[in-house]
Parts: C-alpha cells; structure tokens; sequence
C-alpha cells in the first residue's frame, strides 16, 4: 500500500525553533503569486487586445491583394480566446492556491496549527510534541509552468498524515542533510526515511556519526562482509587506485519508451526535411537560414539519442565516490561525494517518475544514482559500495 503524504503548500519555509515560542506560515511564496498574477493579467489583456481587431486592422484587404493566399489553420479568434482563458486560469488558479495557508505555533511543547482551505472555516487542531514519530525527509516533485524542480521537505512525522508538521522546505538540497539532523536534535526525536525495504530509524544521538561509523558501532557492519555475486548487467574492475563499476547496457522506463517513440516521428520529419532541401530552401529569402535549422535540429537529435542511450558508471578513489554518465564514447560527472562525509546510502522512490533510485545522502547534499534501474540492481550496488567503504 502507497504512503499517504501531507500536502505542505510552501516552496521556501522554514520553522525557527532558536525562539520559543515559534511560529511560521506554510503558503504559496508571494514571489511566486506575484509573477503569476501579472503574467496571467498580461495574457488576458492580450487576448482582449487582439479580439477588438487591433492587431488585425487593415490585415483582410492585405490578404485580398495577394497573389498567394494562405488561411491559418486557426482563426484569429481562437487564439483571442486561448489567452484570454489562460490567463483567467493562471489568475484564478494563483489566488486560490494563496489563499490556503498554515499557521503553525509551537510552544516548545504543544503545537497549534491553524488550517485555511479554499472554503469553508479554518481548520484547528492541537498535538503534543511526544505523539510525533520522528523527523523525516522526502523529497517532492514540483511544477513550475515549463520548468520541474525538486522539494527538499523536512517535517514533524505523525501516524496521522493531517497532523504532520513541516519544519523546513526548499528547492535547494543544499545542507539539507544537516539541516534535517539539526531539527531531530533540536526536539530530541529520531530520523525517519521511507526506503524500498520500510522505515529506516535513527537515533539522535548516531547522527554526528560517518555511515562508517554508524554501521561499526551499531553491528550492521558485518552485514557487508560478503558482496553477492556481480549481476550480468554491470562490469567491475579494481586497479591499485580506484574501483570501477559500469553498466553495460542503458536501462529503460515507460518514459523513456514515450521518449523515443518521439524520436522515432522526429528523425522522420527530419529525414522529409533533408529529402526535399532543396524545393524547400527555396521559398527562404535566404537558404542558408533553412540549412541552419537543419543543422540545429540533427543536432538536437543526436543529443537526444545520447541522452536516451546513456549508460551510468561510478568510480571510487581518493576517498571519493564519483558519479558519471557515459554516452557511448562522451562522459560527464553527475555527482562527487567526499567518503568522509557520506551519511547514508540509501534506495529510494524518485518523485519524478515513481520509480526508485540510489541515494547517496553526504553532510552538503544527496547524489543520486540509477534512477532506471531495477529495484534489485539498486540494491546490489547499494551492499557494493558499503562493502567497498568498510574495506
């Protein structure tokens, strides 16, 4: 059964408890209400504008005296009305979500929340600091019109997901992790992970140690002793100074199967494109503009293709662990973490596409690794790389 998570409505939040009594809002960011109210209002008054005919003044009898008339496959009204419609959206739907909002006061021991929905009167319920579980972190996907981010949240855990409390939330994962210790600490509570095998429990009192030492000192250590065998997926090789592991083959998902369905309709337009160049470029007032989009859009193919067929590698040396990406001979970092300064390894559920992925969680951020691979490859590498730290 999918665990139910609270809704936090913030992008940028967090709950000062250096002051007690503290109190913090959970709601939308002005500096993202803002923006959206004026670039909704400016697509409404831009609809209105074109459907008074301002733009088409004097447009028809240009047309008429055309030998070549070509008609738009839509009308001028359709598109009056498409940014009219969005922008009414962008607003109402922006002020809406302003609307909702938390009012979180915490006493140092009871915590008082205030809840505003859409309709109806506000919400208000009282819980007491030693009915909560844990202080646990997740990671949330979110929608910035075109642009997707990722939502660091570190919240207040409770068997009740309504009464779950957000303690700190940003789209930067930077210092997370310490900021996620320093709350378990600061209320004397454990921390929490969602993993693929269940809750993972800290106690507070382990969090200032490395994964080396935590696993030493609790006898999981052992555990590790022994690597199963090396899946026929992955190719190994260990040399003097580093440890290399490599996939030899790219792993795909539903998305990427919708992707390269894509590219498949793509390369032939493309190739309808080059087939008939010529009768083409010449309706350009200059055929060099043609050929350059061409170009262009060959390239964008190739890059696709690489993307698309990109295989993942990780090397360990120097007390680090490096992330790579490796398209076919081209390779590209995609992540560093100092051996020191990992505290956890971990399989984790991406929010993107509700698939699992590697977490490498360090003191200054988490590294992910294998995001398309099977739930059984990640933890096999998971056991591998812990097995290679406590070498």
């Amino acid at each position: 059964m999918k665990q139910k998570f609270p809704k936090h409505l913030s992008y940028n939040y967090r709950l000062n408890l250096e002051k007690i009594p503290a109190r913090a809002k959970d709601r939308l960011s002005l500096r993202i209400v803002i923006p959206a109210l004026v670039i909704g209002l400016l697509m409404t008054l831009l609809g209105i504008f074109e459907l008074n005919d301002v733009l088409y003044t004097g447009t028809e009898t240009i047309f008429k005296a055309s030998r070549n008339i070509h008609k738009p496959l839509f009308g001028h009204l359709v598109a009056d009305y498409s940014f009219i419609i969005l922008g009414l959206g962008i607003v109402a739907s922006t002020i809406i979500a302003h609307i909702r909002y938390k009012k979180i006061y915490f006493n140092g021991r009871i915590f008082d929340v205030d809840f505003k929905g859409v309709f109806g009167e506000v919400e208000i319920f009282s819980e007491n600091l030693r009915n909560y579980r844990g202080v646990r972190m997740r990671v949330e996907f979110c929608q910035f019109g075109i642009l997707t981010k990722n939502k660091y949240i570190v919240e207040l855990e409770h068997i009740d997901p309504d009464k779950t409390i957000p303690l700190y939330i940003s789209t930067n994962s930077i210092g997370v992790y310490d900021i996620w210790h320093y709350y378990a600490k600061r209320l004397d509570k454990p921390t929490i992970m969602d993993t693929d095998e269940g809750l993972k429990v800290i106690d507070s009192w382990n969090l200032n140690k490395s994964l080396k030492n935590y696993l030493v000192s609790t006898q999981q250590a052992a555990n590790y002793e022994v690597v199963p065998p090396l899946p026929k997926v992955f190719r190994y090789v260990k040399r003097s100074n580093k440890t290399v592991l490599v996939s030899k083959k790219s792993f795909w998902d539903v998305l990427s199967s919708i992707a390269a369905i894509w590219l498949i309709v793509y390369s032939v337009a493309l190739y309808a494109l080059f087939d008939k160049r010529e009768q083409i470029a010449k309706t350009f007032a200059h055929p060099w503009m043609f050929d350059t989009g061409l170009i262009i859009a060959t390239l964008i193919l190739i890059m696709c293709l690489l993307w698309l067929f990109r295989r993942e590698k990780i090397v360990i040396k120097d007390n680090r662990i490096i992330l790579i990406y490796k398209f076919l001979l081209l390779s590209r970092k995609n992540g560093e973490v100092d051996i020191d300064a990992l505290k956890d390894i971990e399989v984790m559920r991406s929010p993107v596409n509700n698939r699992y992925y590697l977490a490498l969680i360090s003191q200054y951020g988490v590294a992910s690794f294998g995001a398309k691979m099977p739930l059984d490859h990640l933890r096999w590498v998971k056991k591998f790389l812990i097995h290679e730290i406590l070498q």
